[in-house]
């Protein structure tokens, strides 16, 4: 079950975090990958490694996906290199910290480029790729911001809300040429992505107090599901978003 052999996967932002744990659990399930970095080259070097350890082919692609030009010449690279993509794992993201009214409109376009632009546009060219064999995945790493308020983070969680609907107009539209569309939905994990605040202990004992499991989740916690999704099994699910956050927005 959930044999991803012969799969060749895209994992944007995976040189570390949850990415990282994605990519190295889509190789452990037989895929091939190919590891996404904006600037850290060596981080990405070392998730590629990892996977050819596992005995998985990898490379690395590096760009910045709030930037349209850069998006497209990565996909055109891609394509010229493997002429297919199976399965595409949108989870690249930026998150920062402001009050609502003194947000600067160059943040709010900088997170919205990022978040949701970046996964419009790689699903787009993915899909295009995809449609052409009519198979593919394509997964969005969103959060659970996408239900809940987050204070002084109006501009993430409206990205991640659009990302939710991105998945479901875009399964929607993609459901009759075989590709489906999901997203998971990460709710408290422990990453470098947000280390700033949960290495407060006070923060730290508060957020694990709202959680019913009891503990922080791990970016592993999250890889599971996108394994699953990735798999021809799940070839009846679309438009899904799943949550993963230990019971916290129960």
């Amino acid at each position: 079950m959930f044999d991803l052999t012969g799969k060749l996967a895209l994992v944007t932002g995976s040189s570390r975090g949850i990415g990282k744990a994605i990519a190295i659990a889509l190789a452990q399930a037989g895929a091939d990958v190919i590891v996404h970095c904006n600037r850290g080259r060596q981080a990405a070097e070392d998730t590629a490694e990892q996977i050819r350890k596992i005995g998985k082919q990898a490379w690395i692609e590096q760009c910045d996906v709030s930037s349209p030009e850069e998006i497209r010449a990565m996909f055109d690279r891609i394509q010229k290199a493997f002429g297919k993509l199976d399965i595409l794992v949108n989870n690249a993201a930026v998150l920062s910290r402001c009050p609502f009214l003194e947000l600067p409109l160059e943040e709010w376009n900088r997170i919205m480029n990022t978040n949701a632009g970046g996964y419009f546009l790689c699903s787009q060219l993915a899909g295009k790729m995809m449609a052409k064999v009519k198979s593919g995945r394509i997964i969005n790493i969103s959060s659970i911001s996408q239900y809940e308020v987050g204070i002084g983070r109006s501009h993430y969680c409206a990205s991640k809300g659009a990302i939710g609907m991105l998945t479901k107009c875009a399964a929607a539209e993609l459901a009759p040429l075989g590709i489906t569309v999901n997203a998971v939905l990460p709710g408290s994990i422990h990453t470098d992505f947000n280390s700033d605040v949960l290495s407060d202990p006070e923060f730290y004992k508060q957020c694990v107090a709202g959680i019913p499991a009891g503990r922080i989740g791990k970016a592993e916690d999250i890889a599971g599901a996108v394994v699953m999704l990735a798999a021809d099994e799940s070839g009846y699910i679309s438009g899904a978003c799943i949550t993963i956050d230990g019971g916290k927005t129960l």
